[in-house]
């Protein structure tokens, strides 16, 4: 798989790129046709030695890579000049064993699940670190209050506790999924020319055994036109590409500089401008957002390939496996980048609480009324005069009240500054917020000790 490295690199994990090489996908060619052999050798369906003697001449050193490249074309896949050019490197009397029961399908499709799997796992390792840093951010914004935002402009208060418990509800909304897919959704394809199998090798149950040879899963029935395992795969990635893009709008929104209640990691060399020095760009949510904006797309390729007429399609099955090679690797860089986001995210807690103040009139006038019932004619005034006076210097409604009220001439009887300061309290208006975020510790807590125990 080449990548243009300046237009096409950048967004995607850089491992995983590497991994996606023509030399690794003819090495996965090669381990599935041996695993065939292995398979059928230890059966005695084939001579003995044939698998030594094979392993022998095929190293993935003997392969002209790039004539298979340029060779591809005339069969519509790669798999038709690798086993031409595999039966030119064998023995002469080891030739008619070698591709036995096997299309090309069967080749490309089982070698595409060996080099995906790796990818996926590297993408479920690291959503469980992103929701460690998630934990990390609810546990010690539990009790900061923020304005909450409706249609782009404030609402009601509440914490950024509860905002970041958000963020990570989607992450666990999508990781069971993409954890039973790492673990069960990579399947072998051995159907033969038209899907049909071959009898000796079911009597034998050797697709079972070339199944656990290759670390796959074993399919109900052969799925060369039955591409729901492409599609789950591809679900899955785009599901967990719209956890991620919600994340990183909040936080790039937050990052403005007419906000300022968040910044991106400082990154030596990251986020500057080619003309402006004074610009501090939220480069990593760019990034994640431009990769899960291509996930969405490389979906609706293979859900327009998905349904594949008789026993072979024409052109669907080719269209998949780009887009989904291309959309793993781009969550790999997404999952990768919004970790170091949110593990080195910059939170303004000052900033959040002045943000809020300037509005916070809008709900609180209301209880003031309420908690000054008795007084009317001599709170209705006073109110009103912090709220004008707050907006038009700027200052923050609560903090003009408690001025107003100080200062304020008038006398009223029963006045608690500790009832009201609780009153003013944003943390008052809050609702479950604080549960929300133990609720989603907990559950974050689950998943990191459940996700410890597998790599064990």
């Amino acid at each position: 798989m080449k990548i243009t490295q300046l237009i096409n690199q950048p967004f995607m994990h850089n491992n995983t790129v590497e991994h996606f090489s023509d030399r690794l996908f003819v090495q996965v060619m090669i381990d599935f046709e041996l695993a065939i052999i292995e398979a059928r050798e230890g059966h005695s369906l084939i001579p003995a030695g044939i698998l030594q003697q094979t392993k022998e001449a095929l190293t993935i050193d003997m392969f002209d890579i790039d004539e298979i490249g340029a060779q591809t074309y005339l069969g519509g896949n790669a798999a038709i000049p690798f086993v031409a050019q595999a039966k030119t490197l064998l023995p002469q009397d080891i030739k008619p064993y070698f591709h036995q029961t096997v299309t090309s399908q069967d080749v490309i499709d089982t070698a595409m699940m060996m080099m995906l799997k790796p990818a996926l796992k590297r993408i479920n390792n690291d959503l469980t670190d992103i929701l460690q840093a998630c934990a990390i951010l609810i546990e010690s914004h539990r009790a900061t209050p923020m304005a909450g935002r409706t249609l782009l402009q404030q609402a009601l208060p509440i914490t950024f506790g509860v905002k970041a418990s958000q963020w990570a509800a989607s992450l666990i909304a999508v990781l069971p999924n993409l954890t039973q897919l790492e673990q069960a959704g990579f399947y072998l394809q051995w159907g033969g020319p038209v899907g049909v199998s071959n009898e000796e090798n079911e009597r034998y149950e050797l697709p079972q055994q070339v199944a656990t040879l290759l670390g796959l899963s074993l399919p109900l029935l052969p799925w060369h036109t039955n591409r729901q395992p492409i599609h789950a795969l591809a679900s899955g990635l785009d599901a967990c590409a719209c956890a991620m893009e919600n994340i990183v709008e909040d936080i790039a929104l937050m990052c403005q500089s007419e906000l300022g209640e968040l910044a991106e990691p400082v990154i030596k060399g990251m986020g500057g401008s080619s003309s402006m020095p004074h610009k501090r760009n939220p480069v990593l949510c760019a990034l994640i957002k431009t990769a899960t904006l291509r996930m969405h797309g490389h979906l609706s390729v293979i859900s327009n390939t998905t349904a594949q007429p008789f026993e072979r399609a024409l052109g669907q099955w080719h269209a998949s496996w780009m887009p989904l090679m291309e959309g793993i690797a781009l969550l790999a860089g997404a999952a990768n980048y919004l970790k170091t986001l949110l593990q080195g995210l910059q939170v303004y807690p000052k900033r959040m609480a002045a943000n809020l103040d300037l509005n916070s009139d809008a709900y609180l006038i209301e209880p003031l009324r309420y908690h000054f019932l008795e007084h009317p004619e001599q709170i209705y005034p006073l109110i009103n005069q912090a709220s004008e006076q707050a907006h038009k210097e700027h200052k923050g409604f609560v903090k003009t009240f408690f001025e107003t009220i100080t200062y304020s001439s008038v006398q009223i009887s029963d006045y608690n500054s500790n009832e009201l300061a609780t009153l003013l309290s944003p943390l008052t208006y809050c609702g479950a917020a604080d549960r929300q975020c133990q609720l989603i510790i907990q559950a974050i807590e689950s998943i990191v000790a459940k996700s410890t125990s597998i790599n064990k």
